[in-house]
């Protein structure tokens, strides 16, 4: 039988066994070879296009989320994205995969015995096969900090419904245990008493690849600040780019190894949006054309650009594309087509700017994107998706709604999150040598 677990308070939700204060981790893509043995049944394009539609769905995602009203179930609302971490949870250990996401705050696996489950590669975690497992209390302080609720069954179980704009949803138990996440050093980091919640009725279009997601958001039940003891609000990743037949695993660094110094180094301060990460964003530039940043001074108001963000940009591990308010892409778009001399080619789904690279190889501009107080160049490997053999298209996209800094922009940087000093950090980093 389950044990219930009780918590002091929703503040005290870290209890670590072992006193480090810095590891890492690998991450890895959920299309790479790394996560899976090669599909021949999956072309290039099929992953492709499919991460398009997750970048889709997260995009309309952040957009719903913040029109809709603060509610407990909007709270806890999330988003499929692209980088799986491995861990295990419960004594004995057992294995799971969790999609990162750095906009969620709450993290879940699939459990036994499921009602209705979505297929995933490894077996079921079975709660009562784990001597350490708790459930939290329907009626507890905690249980309403992260959004729950109380079971309408009269079980004082504490309960989780996710909602996804793709119909996809978890529903199940807000729950607690042991939780071991892999250290590139060799020795597990245990964490005590993780809460998490433990999915019976989990249905949509979720990677087999995963179990469930982890989330790394700015809230009370994100592993950032389960682990904040540990690691004092820290952690930054290295992506590796993902069009490699022989891709490497990317990282994840937490604590002290988080650090992200020396030269090159660019930092712009942190806000946290709705869980989200969001950044103050001034414009873009074009090699030494700073078409977006002039259109931006045609106007008395930048939120008349930005909308509801006021000159907020949110910064997402788990969205391939960036997405841009149409009055900021169209002239980013004409400036880039004036800078390329290759020939057109036809737009792809949702990517209306592509170019045929007969050897290919994408030859483009330096896209400076202006933070306020850091400028981040990127190069054709942050600004162009490759589609196929010998077509290249332009990451970016317009997008009605929130404008987000995807993560083929951040492609071979080292990004460092500090929430004690509320600044995100950039350095340009081979992260394959991570």
């Amino acid at each position: 039988m389950e044990k219930e677990f009780f918590l002091p308070s929703p503040q005290n939700l870290c209890s670590c066994e072992l006193k480090i204060d810095g590891f890492s981790t690998d991450l890895v893509h959920r299309d790479s070879l790394v996560s899976h043995p090669h599909n021949s049944a999956s072309t290039h394009w099929d992953l492709i296009n499919k991460a398009l539609q997750r970048s889709k769905n997260r995009a309309d995602y952040f957009t719903f989320r913040s029109f809709a009203s603060s509610t407990p179930t909007t709270d806890l609302t999330a988003a499929d994205g692209d980088f799986l971490m491995k861990l295990s949870i419960g004594e004995p250990p057992f294995e799971i995969n969790g999609i990162v996401d750095t906009a969620s705050v709450f993290s879940w696996t699939q459990c036994a015995p499921c009602d209705n489950c979505f297929r995933q590669k490894l077996p079921l975690f079975t709660p009562k096969a784990s001597s350490t497992y708790k459930l939290v209390p329907g009626n507890s302080k905690l249980c309403k900090s992260l959004g729950g609720r109380s079971s309408i069954l009269g079980d004082n179980t504490c309960r989780y419904s996710l909602q996804y704009l793709d119909s996809s949803y978890s529903h199940g138990t807000i729950s607690s245990d042991t939780l071991r996440i892999n250290s590139t050093s060799g020795s597990p980091i245990v964490q005590r008493d993780f809460v998490f919640g433990c999915g019976y009725e989990n249905i949509g279009k979720f990677s087999k690849e995963a179990t469930g997601v982890i989330g790394l958001g700015g809230g009370p039940g994100s592993l950032i600040t389960q682990m904040n003891s540990v690691i004092s609000g820290k952690f930054s990743y290295c992506l590796v780019y993902n069009g490699h037949p022989n891709i490497k695993s990317s990282k994840m660094h937490f604590g002290s190894k988080a650090s992200v110094s020396g030269a090159g180094v660019v930092s712009t301060g942190l806000q946290i949006f709705k869980n989200s990460y969001s950044l103050r964003f001034k414009g873009i530039s074009v090699g030494n054309k700073k078409m977006a940043m002039a259109y931006f001074s045609n106007f008395s108001s930048s939120s008349k650009i930005l909308g509801f963000l006021n000159e907020r940009i949110i910064v997402d591990s788990g969205t391939i594309l960036t997405h841009l308010p149409k009055k900021i892409y169209e002239p980013l778009e004409a400036a880039i087509k004036k800078e390329i001399k290759m020939e057109l080619a036809g737009p792809r789904e949702m990517l209306r700017s592509c170019y045929k690279t007969p050897d290919g190889k994408m030859r483009g501009p330096i896209v400076t994107v202006h933070f306020v107080g850091a400028n981040v160049k990127l190069y054709p490997v942050n600004t162009f998706l490759k589609v196929s053999e010998n077509v290249h298209c332009l990451g970016f996209v317009p997008h009605d709604g929130v404008a987000i800094f995807g993560n083929l922009a951040q492609i071979n940087f080292l990004v460092g999150y500090d929430l004690k000093k509320k600044i995100v950090s950039f350095k340009q980093t081979d992260c394959s040598k991570q």
